[in-house]
């Protein structure tokens, strides 16, 4: 009698992706429960331009008074705290994905920057920190 093929396995099979799905399953749900996240890690992005370095971030739901950007010596850090809310009174939770708590990225520049000239922009939850490179003497070319 012939095996039935397994039916959960598609092909072709994105591996790393089913990985991490299951990473996901045994570590963080390994009862089926949802995992209780303390703390987040946002998504950033750090580019470099002719003339600064600049850093996005995606912080959905973070106050722009719980964000601190500091700046020392090659380095950028940026701490800050999202706090979401969670009314359970009138339900049950089914999944919960969302994190919140306090959250610190730290982010190595290749050169240092003018740490007086740093601009910062923060507008529908997407932190912008333009770090300008140092001038140049006067006379070289750029």
């Amino acid at each position: 009698m012939a095996k039935k093929p397994n039916e959960s396995i598609s092909f072709p099979m994105h591996l790393s992706r089913e990985v991490e799905r299951l990473f996901d399953e045994i570590i963080h749900r390994p009862w089926g429960f949802c995992r209780d996240v303390r703390g987040w890690n946002p998504s950033v992005d750090l580019y470099e331009t002719a003339d600064a370095f600049i850093l996005e971030a995606d912080l959905p739901g973070v106050k722009a008074d719980d964000l601190q950007i500091d700046v020392e010596n090659n380095f950028v850090v940026l701490r800050g705290w999202r706090s979401l809310e969670k009314d359970q009174s009138d339900g049950q939770f089914h999944t919960m994905e969302r994190s919140s708590g306090h959250f610190m990225r730290r982010m190595e520049l290749p050169e240092r920057v003018d740490k007086d000239a740093v601009r910062v922009e923060f507008c529908e939850g997407v932190l912008r920190v333009i770090m300008p490179k140092p001038n140049q003497r006067s006379g070289e070319a750029k």
